[in-house]
């Protein structure tokens, strides 16, 4: 994991001096031991994707290099059953349930301005 730490110093743009993150205004999360727990979203979407070959160590040493998608909602891996399917089950039956109470609202709305 030193790789991981040198890209932070030399690349993360919330990486300040003395092994301090800007923006958490704590020690850099790399730089410490339990790194291997905690995540830092920006690292990981803007630095580690410029470095494949690091990228695919530091999430193979996590556990997360399978081809799973994560669900837009909560981020968790899932098991896709459709093509276009971009939510897990729990999250997709939710989120379902929302849209639909949306479109049942607004056709009420409409509804009754037109009685009026």
């Amino acid at each position: 994991m030193n790789e991981i730490l040198k890209l932070a110093q030399n690349q993360c743009a919330n990486y300040g001096g003395d092994s301090r993150c800007l923006v958490t205004d704590r020690t850099c999360l790399y730089g410490s031991p339990n790194a291997d727990i905690r995540r830092c979203s920006y690292f990981e979407t803007s630095v580690l994707p410029a470095e494949p070959a690091i990228e695919m160590r530091y999430y193979t040493s996590r556990g997360k290099m399978d081809s799973r998608p994560c669900c837009d909602n909560c981020g968790n891996q899932f098991n896709r059953v459709g093509g276009r399917q971009v939510y897990c089950g729990p999250c997709g039956k939710e989120i379902e349930r929302v849209k639909r109470n949306k479109r049942a609202r607004k056709y009420r709305e409409e509804r009754k301005k037109r009685a009026l």
